[in-house]
């Protein structure tokens, strides 16, 4: 066979090839090798055109059965009306048949669509619903809080991982600090108070300041920080936090250089597939998180916002944005961990889909990702896993035709499509000289939408690439990311972001509930984080009484009611100004009088003896402002003050110096020198009782003593 034949054959072959793919329902049951094709050369040099058949059957004159090379070629000369009409083929169908692209690499591009038998095509079949695991329905109900859902994805044996290693680290640190107080381990209910404390600086968006700032006392700093943690034992907390062993880290980071925080990670992402089922369409992407401190694989990405961090591929619902897969991109090659010999052959970016869909191979969901993962092998391999690919193509694909790229000759809103038996190719033109081209492995028509005239490809691909950046957007918008230089810790962060994403997506499938905006459900996540925290520094005796107040209002706690008794330590109410003093006989052993607990002051009161007695050291605090209490409350005040000033009166009956002493802060209204007082804590008592315009004519009969005269000067 000759150069020209050759050429011939392998033209011949095309055209078969065509026709075959042009074949309907009609003509099913007519096979191909049965179908002559009509071709005219246009160059003959002959007087005759040449016909051939494309049978393999014996031929009318006798010649045997064969190949190209055994097919008869008849010559006649003809018209192109009588060809058509012998052969009973309409000229219109000859002038309007199925046109082929092709490109680079010569791959080709049917304009026909293909004819499909069945009405719904098999990889738009997904038989899994949307929404908790089976396994999980029962947490859905009334009573369901953010932190039953939370509680999911951060279960409590992860924490528990994290406190064990983090108080590792807090016994290194534990001699480096003088005062101990702040310094001691840090347990389950703790550390959850800290996640809660970070989850509010997220809604109140104060992440960024500086924590000192938080517990300014001259109106500027947030309450709800000061009774969660203290100042020190935030700081503490930050330099601790660890979530890995120390002692086999550098073992593990000779095959995983994400060895701090891989194990946290990688039972996060367990959780997230094990908890919740997505939907019939997924979206892949990359997200960066930002970082500036020292990383071996931190990235630079200039159309970022935060253009440096640390690179995260994502797999995510692509309604709702729920997070069901990822991985940390470690440099080059981590693309292709996890995966087998053969599937490392393929490109990068179809390696980092594979390692991606693992969650859903066979599920038939179909994956919308941009140009830098899409490509005709991607929609190969992933027809293989039952999935189908909706996204976007580079220009320099070598198997995009010339004419789906853009051209000035082209008018805006145009459509051109190409189709073969699994992938259909699109170019839309949005603006001159500009074409968007897009492929497809889920649909099989050229439907284009009558309103904006774009194609059915780019309305689904709109609709479904935003899961990834929905997520993203999220985790921005209430952050729980603070400036460090530790990049584990940056990590831990957006995990944080990404748990309360995907319990709020949970939440919404809640029909019991109505779930409110997502300030509100991770303000009641953070709530029920420190609640318990909350609880345990109110009921602790070595917390400020401010704290506990303002924990008992936070917390609406009851003040409870202590019973007043003899020399018994009560917490008793002293209001701040000037009471005058009942007139009554009165003696110290009274009865028991039940006063209402202010809050935060205390006073011990005992019996006053001997001298001893009189030097033991009294914690007295300053009384709040009671100016709108109540009657009843002034009242039993007035009654407890009168016995105890009676009572002291009576008791130092044989210390002389000491009543006059007293006599005479009574006759001056009770100001004295506060190092006299200091000697006395008694008299310092009466200092700040704010009794006024109280002399002796006020006592009893049997207790009114001439004040000593006054020393001299």
């Amino acid at each position: 066979m000759d150069v020209n034949n050759e050429y011939f054959v392998r033209w011949l072959e095309e055209e078969l090839s065509d026709v075959e793919d042009t074949l309907d329902e009609s003509c099913s049951d007519v096979e191909p090798e049965d179908l002559e094709v009509p071709v005219i050369l246009e160059d003959c040099e002959s007087d005759d055109c040449l016909q051939v058949s494309s049978s393999d059957e014996q031929s009318a004159d006798g010649q045997p059965e064969g190949g190209l090379s055994t097919q008869r070629f008849s010559v006649s000369r003809m018209s192109v009306e009588e060809f058509s009409s012998e052969d009973e083929v309409p000229l219109s169908q000859l002038q309007t048949r199925n046109r082929n692209y092709f490109g680079k690499n010569r791959f080709r591009w049917s304009s026909v669509p293909i004819a499909s038998r069945t009405r719904t095509q098999r990889h738009n079949i997904v038989s899994q619903a949307q929404g908790l695991q089976s396994a999980y329905h029962h947490v859905l109900n009334d009573s369901t809080t953010p932190l039953d859902l939370w509680s999911l994805l951060f279960t409590d044996e992860m924490l528990e991982n994290i406190v064990i290693h983090t108080n590792d680290k807090i016994r290194q640190l534990r001699p480096k600090y003088k005062k101990q107080g702040c310094v001691h381990d840090v347990d389950l209910i703790e550390l959850k108070a800290f996640i809660g404390f970070v989850f509010y600086t997220a809604i109140f968006k104060e992440n960024r300041e500086h924590y000192t700032s938080w517990y300014s006392s001259d109106g500027s700093g947030r309450e709800i920080y000061r009774c969660i943690l203290s100042k020190n034992r935030f700081e503490i907390l930050m330099k601790a936090i660890r979530f890995d062993d120390a002692e086999t880290r550098a073992q593990r980071r000779e095959t995983d250089i994400s060895a701090p925080i891989a194990e946290l990670f990688s039972s996060f992402i367990q959780n997230c597939q094990k908890v919740y089922s997505i939907g019939t369409c997924v979206c892949i992407d990359e997200m960066l998180v930002a970082f500036r401190g020292r990383c071996r694989f931190r990235m630079f990405m200039p159309k970022k916002p935060a253009k440096y961090g640390l690179k995260i591929m994502c797999l995510t619902d692509a309604r709702n944005g729920y997070l069901l897969n990822t991985y940390l991109y470690l440099g080059k090659d981590s693309d292709g961990i996890n995966l087998t010999p053969e599937q490392t052959r393929f490109s990068k970016p179809t390696q980092a889909v594979l390692r991606l869909i693992s969650p859903i191979e066979g599920s038939n969901r179909n994956v919308t990702a941009d140009n830098w993962f899409c490509s005709v092998e991607l929609v190969d391999v992933l027809k293989d896993k039952k999935l189908s690919l909706v996204g976007t193509l580079k220009k320099n694909k070598k198997e995009i035709p010339p004419e789906f790229k853009p051209n000035r000759r082209r008018e805006i809103g145009t459509s051109l499509f190409g189709f073969t038996k699994n992938i259909t190719l699109t170019s839309f033109v949005p603006k001159k000289n500009s074409a968007v081209v897009l492929i497809s492995s889920m649909h099989h028509t050229a439907n284009v939408d009558d309103n904006t005239k774009k194609p059915e490809i780019i309305l689904y691909y709109n609709n479904t690439k935003i899961g990834v950046d929905l997520l993203n957007q999220r985790c921005s918008n209430y952050t729980t990311a603070r400036r460090t230089q530790r990049w584990p810790l940056c990590i831990f962060y957006r995990l944080l972001d990404i748990s309360a994403s995907d319990t709020y997506v949970m939440s919404l499938q809640n029909q019991a509930q109505k779930t409110g905006s997502r300030f509100k459900f991770i303000k009641q996540l953070a709530e029920e984080l420190t609640r318990p925290h909350m609880k345990r520094r109110e009921n602790n005796e070595h917390t400020p009484r401010d704290i506990k107040t303002s924990i008992r209002q936070i917390l609406k706690i009851a003040d409870e009611l202590p019973t007043v008794s003899g020399a018994d330590y009560l917490e008793t109410p002293f209001p701040r100004g000037n009471l005058s003093m009942r007139n009554t006989e009165s003696s110290w052993s009274s009865s028991p009088m039940d006063i209402r607990k202010p809050r935060g002051v205390t006073m011990r009161e005992q019996k006053v003896g001997d001298d001893e007695d009189l030097e033991r050291d009294h914690e007295l605090y300053r009384p709040p402002d009671l100016t709108h209490a109540n009657n009843a409350l002034i009242e039993a005040y007035n009654r407890l003050a009168q016995t105890f000033i009676g009572g002291l009166i009576s008791d130092t009956r044989d210390h002389g110096s000491l009543q006059s002493d007293i006599i005479n802060l009574l006759e001056e209204n009770c100001s004295v020198d506060r190092k006299k007082t200091e000697k006395h804590p008694c008299l310092y008592t009466l200092t700040h009782v704010g009794v006024d315009n109280v002399g002796t004519s006020q006592l009893p009969p049997a207790q009114r003593l001439a004040p000593s005269a006054p020393p001299a000067s």
